[in-house]
């Protein structure tokens, strides 16, 4: 009928607070005027399926169980059918298989979009997952990466065709974190002194994070300034592992676990360089975020990590596990204050070039309509 919104539906795992599922909640907040959407999870609601929800968007939860559930596709694909969606946006791989065998089992054949964020670690080729691709790429009509990095594993790992791999990278709006809080009494509460050197981190504590590298190079920081504070914002099954290892390294005096906390914005301005040595990544967004702050960064030469920070720019790299050279990059970094803001400043301005908000929601909006118009990308 005329007027009515095209109707797409996400696919994914779930709407806990985590990277993919605030990329969608936000998609469908900005977008619903134009699409009507609908989202259905595999495994749980989580808070921002509770919040769509509560704003009137239907969410169904479709209870995946252990190991391959074929009965999960049809199940799937008769959601599909009833709300007669046009196009499918399949969030990381196991929500793509499973939309791919809905998509063909619901008899409606609506368009199906994968979008890949992040990869295990460590990723390999595995040739029985090449087969599954290629049995789903018949059936699916568009392929994003948030990464060239990505894209490449899949092309590489996957055996997907990179030529039909667009990169779409993951944004946010700076202009969340250009206001400045009280800032010495923001680092009081943190335990932290107002000329103390602090390098900061948000992140779960999760293996792929690789918190203990970051301990190892905080460790050969304060040999060298003293007064250098650790200040650590997230939480997760590791936290024990790592009180004990600041122990062992007898940094624990000078670092300090927030938990969670929902004023990371705010937390960013109080710090002076901003760290990640994770394992593995995607687009990171709290790099994206650190950067729209201002913050020099010195993280991994990982994933998405070195297509976002600009080395000797708007910050450092460091190899992967290697806490030496991270420790070094963050002593060069905090003992040179001049450089540390003009570092800051080029990632506030690579930010808000390159990583909006506005320009990923305008690049996937874009992608609908070429596909609900029938375009195979």
């Amino acid at each position: 009928m005329s007027g009515e919104r095209p109707r797409v539906a996400h696919v994914l795992h779930s709407l806990v607070v985590a990277g993919a599922e605030v990329l969608v909640h936000q998609l469908v907040r900005r977008l619903e005027s134009e699409f009507e959407f609908s989202v259905l999870l595999l495994d749980e609601i989580g808070p921002l399926g509770e919040d769509l929800r509560s704003h009137g968007i239907p969410v169904d939860v479709l209870g995946r169980r252990p190991g391959v559930d074929l009965a999960l596709g049809a199940r799937l694909g008769r959601a599909l059918r009833a709300r007669n969606v046009q196009l499918v946006h399949a969030h990381q791989y196991t929500p793509w298989f499973y939309a791919g065998l809905g998509a063909v089992a619901g008899f409606a054949r609506p368009r199906v979009l994968f979008t890949e964020h992040g990869r295990h670690y460590p990723d390999v080729r595995r040739p029985k997952r090449v087969l599954f691709n290629r049995a789903l790429t018949p059936v699916t009509d568009g392929l994003v990466a948030v990464s060239g990095f990505i894209r490449d594993c899949l092309r590489d790992n996957e055996g997907l065709s990179g030529s039909r791999i667009r990169v779409l990278y993951n944004g946010i709006d700076p202009a969340r974190f250009e206001t400045v809080p009280d800032r010495a009494a923001l680092r009081a509460e943190q335990g932290v002194g107002p000329d103390d050197p602090v390098v900061g981190i948000a992140a779960r504590f999760a293996p792929v994070k690789d918190h203990a590298t970051l301990f190892r190079a905080f460790a050969q920081v304060r040999s060298e300034l003293p007064a250098a504070k650790l200040v650590l914002a997230g939480d997760g099954p590791l936290r024990g592992e790592l009180e004990a290892l600041a122990d062992e390294l007898a940094i624990r005096d000078s670092v300090r676990f927030l938990g969670v906390r929902r004023d990371v914005p705010a937390l960013l301005h109080t710090w002076d360089v901003f760290s990640l040595s994770s394992l593995s990544e995607g687009t990171s967004v709290t790099l994206l975020e650190a950067m729209a702050s201002g913050l020099p960064c010195v993280t991994t030469a990982v994933g998405g990590n070195p297509e976002i920070v600009e080395e000797h720019v708007t910050g450092l790299l460091a190899p992967r596990g290697d806490h030496q050279a991270l420790g070094r990059a963050l002593c060069e970094v905090l003992g040179d204050r001049e450089r540390a803001r003009a570092m800051g400043e080029a990632g506030r301005q690579r930010v808000r070039r390159l990583f909006t908000f506005d320009q990923m929601v305008e690049g996937y909006a874009n992608l609908y309509r070429d596909l609900l118009r029938g375009m195979r990308t």
